[in-house]
């Protein structure tokens, strides 16, 4: 006999439904279950949702982002694979479904430099979400490119690396090592920062085609960015980067409430404090 919990009636239940920007163009069923509608559930944060996202172990990881997309919306099987042109509509739905729309915002004015503290409206914010177009290739002579958005973990990845190499930059200059010592080592961080660059570009490429070969192995891929000339290599960033400024969220106008002026203030989603 099953023995039924006479509170379940009682757990959480879905307080918003979305659908994402890309409508899981990005994801296959090991990663999302779809649905009819194309609507997913997205259910408020529990307790231990919020005291795993205070842990800095697993900000600093990414398990903390993934914890919860895991937890607030089940349909994703594996939330490292969400697409990055999915994620911040995703982390803003589950602040709407846990916290309620309206979320208190401070900006700097640049005229008098006073401290505006406003609130805003979250689901304005995600009303001015763009999808980038990735179904553009870019075309070099008889070479054809294929562009994707990275997954949450290709970005975690590559952030933490970049990350790791930043801070030991930073604790070289004070460090007891010799000169020559912080010379090589300062050369093998530079190196690091520019493999990642050109590691994150491939990543960003979803398949290769010249002629009768279409390549999506992503050593071969990568192999290719590494080699091809400048001319082809900036072309392809060109293209990312304008993917990347499509997806952008857009500014903020805001008005001083001291001086009156009017100015405009990125919407930074940062997730280490996005849902304290």
């Amino acid at each position: 006999m099953i023995n039924t919990n006479p509170l379940a009636k009682h757990f959480r239940q879905p307080a918003i439904y979305i659908k994402l920007p890309s409508n899981g163009a990005h994801n296959d069923e090991t990663s999302l279950v779809p649905t009819e509608n194309g609507e997913l559930p997205v259910y408020p944060m529990t307790a231990l949702d919020e005291i795993t996202y205070r842990t800095a172990d697993a900000l600093f990881n990414g398990s903390a982002v993934t914890n919860v997309i895991k937890s607030c919306i089940p349909a994703f099987v594996d939330p490292w694979q969400v697409s990055t042109a999915d994620l911040d509509t995703i982390l803003i739905a589950i602040r709407i479904a846990s916290y309620g729309h309206e979320m208190e915002f401070t900006s700097k004015c640049p005229k008098c430099e006073e401290s505006n503290d406003f609130t805003i409206d979250l689901r304005e914010i995600m009303e001015r979400m763009t999808t980038p177009d990735f179904s553009t290739p870019v075309t070099i002579g008889d070479v054809i490119i294929h562009f994707k958005p990275l997954s949450y973990k290709e970005q975690n990845d590559n952030n933490t690396a970049q990350f790791q190499d930043q801070k030991m930059l930073e604790a070289l200059p004070e460090s007891d090592l010799a000169e020559e010592e912080k010379i090589k080592l300062l050369q093998e961080a530079f190196n690091n920062v520019s493999l990642l660059t050109l590691n994150a570009i491939a990543d960003s490429i979803s398949m290769i085609q010249s002629g009768d070969d279409v390549v999506v192995d992503k050593d071969h891929i990568r192999e290719y960015i590494k080699n091809c000339d400048m001319k082809a290599f900036a072309k392809i960033r060109e293209k990312i980067t304008h993917i990347k400024e499509v997806a952008e969220i857009k500014p903020l106008h805001v008005t001083c409430n001291d001086c009156k002026n009017e100015y405009t203030t990125p919407f930074t989603m940062n997730v280490a404090n996005f849902f304290v």
